[in-house]
C-alpha cells in the first residue's frame, strides 16, 4: 500500500477526534452486540459452556464487522462520525471496499487486543510485558501524531484514511 494519497481539501482528523469517534461508535456497536447477545441467548440459552460458544464468538464478531464495513463501504460515515464530521475513504478518495473494511476491522481489533493484553499483563504483575506493550502503543500514538495526514498504521494497512468533513454552516441544514 502506498501513501500517495489523490490531494484532498480535507484536514486530517486528530487523534481527539478519532478518539471521541472510538467512544461514541463502541456504545452504538455495543448496543447491537448486546441485543444479538440477548436474542442469542434467549433462543438457544447458550452459555459459555455450550459446545456452540465459539460460533456465538464468530457471530459476535460478524456483527461487529457489518456494523462497521456496511457504513464504511456505503457512505463511509458511522453514526459517530457523522456526529464528529469524519468521513472513511481509500487513498484514491473513493469509499472503502469490503476487503479494506475488512483489514481496517481486523487490524484495528487487533491492536485492542494487544492494548487489553497489556493491561491484563499490569494487573497480573507482569510488569516488563506490561511496560513493553505501553512503549509499543506511546510509539503508535506519537507516531500518528507527527504523521502529517495522522494515519494510524489500520490506515496504512488497510488502504484507507479518515478525513475531516467541513464543518456546517451558520443557517444550513
Amino acid at each position: 500500500m502506498t501513501e500517495t494519497a489523490k490531494p484532498s481539501s480535507h484536514k486530517p482528523v486528530g487523534l481527539l477526534r478519532r478518539m471521541a469517534c472510538w467512544m461514541y461508535d463502541g456504545l452504538l456497536a455495543l448496543s447491537a452486540l448486546m441485543l444479538t447477545t440477548l436474542l442469542v441467548t434467549v433462543v438457544t440459552g447458550l452459555t459459555v459452556d455450550h459446545p456452540l460458544y465459539p460460533a456465538y464468538v464468530l457471530l459476535i464478531l460478524g456483527v461487529a464487522f457489518f456494523y462497521f464495513g456496511w457504513f464504511w463501504t456505503h457512505s463511509g460515515i458511522t453514526l459517530a462520525m457523522q456526529t464528529w464530521r469524519v468521513r472513511l475513504v481509500n487513498f484514491q478518495g473513493q469509499p472503502a471496499t469490503w476487503v479494506q473494511a475488512l483489514r481496517r476491522f481486523v487490524l484495528a481489533m487487533s491492536q485492542w487486543i494487544f492494548l487489553l493484553g497489556g493491561l491484563h499483563a499490569w494487573r497480573q504483575g507482569w510488569w516488563p510485558v506490561a511496560l513493553v506493550v505501553a512503549l509499543i502503543v506511546v510509539a503508535g500514538l506519537i507516531w500518528t501524531l507527527r504523521h502529517p495526514q495522522k494515519f494510524m498504521l489500520h490506515d496504512r494497512w488497510s488502504g484507507t484514511r479518515l478525513i475531516r468533513l467541513p464543518d456546517h454552516k451558520a443557517g444550513q441544514v
